[in-house]
């Protein structure tokens, strides 16, 4: 499901599957999410986690989340988590951030359709 805010959305694509959507508006812009992730690896280095740990921990998070078929609708905070989760893959270099199948896609708010009544 395609989540649209006041100026859009921004869509994550994982090996050819749409996984994550999330409403872009209301103070909410794509460089909020990259800052939110940097200061997710940054905590997490203070923590004593090395870059490869953290790196291999987003690809089985992906993994598992894109492969597995669950029951409940996911909430906000999961929504969240898989955003958080792709942006890491594509600071890390394991995702293109545009690439064909799998990546980003930003799109702006959806145009209303005008009838011309004659």
């Amino acid at each position: 499901m395609i989540y649209e805010g006041t100026d859009g959305s921004i869509n994550g694509f994982y090996k050819g599957k749409i996984v994550v959507s999330r409403p872009l508006g209301n103070g909410r812009t794509i460089e909020e999410y990259k800052r939110e992730m940097e200061r997710i690896v940054i905590q997490a280095m203070r923590d004593g986690i090395h870059l490869s740990k953290i790196k291999k921990l987003a690809v089985d998070a992906m993994n598992l989340y894109r492969y597995n078929e669950t029951i409940k609708e996911p909430t906000v905070e999961d929504r969240d988590f898989i955003m958080l989760t792709l942006l890491l893959l594509i600071k890390f270099g394991v995702v293109e951030e545009d690439g064909d199948g799998e990546g980003l896609l930003i799109m702006g708010r959806k145009k209303p359709r005008k009838f011309d009544l004659l």
